[in-house]
């Protein structure tokens, strides 16, 4: 049965919050992808609040660590054998710059900058 062993929300509460608390509720809900109810829920539960934005940072940055690997074994082959095409350099150079922004890009955000 859906919902089995969970109450049911059948009260609604309205309260006034300062700006600087709305501020901080709206950043707790971003962070935990929660919805503000849901995070005053969890917070008279007494639930650990848990950041689901490191974990998506995370992510992103292994899938960037990936292609940094592929496109440096590319270049690593391509410097062994020797690509006669320059072209070929130039595609795999602008991949690596496009990785290492990316990389970049998820680092900041991991350190909460934007």
């Amino acid at each position: 049965m859906k919902g089995a062993g969970k109450k049911r929300k059948a009260r609604i509460v309205s309260f006034r919050i300062d700006e600087d608390g709305f501020t901080l509720l709206e950043t707790l809900a971003r962070q935990t992808s929660c919805s503000r109810g849901e995070i005053l829920r969890r917070c008279l539960a007494g639930v650990q609040l848990k950041s689901t934005i490191d974990a998506q940072a995370l992510t992103e940055v292994s899938r960037v660590h990936a292609n940094l690997n592929r496109i440096g074994g590319l270049l690593k082959l391509a410097i062994r054998e020797g690509v006669s095409d320059p072209r070929s350099y130039h595609r795999l150079n602008l991949e690596l710059i496009d990785s290492v922004m990316d990389v970049r890009k998820a680092v900041n955000r991991l350190a909460g900058q934007r």
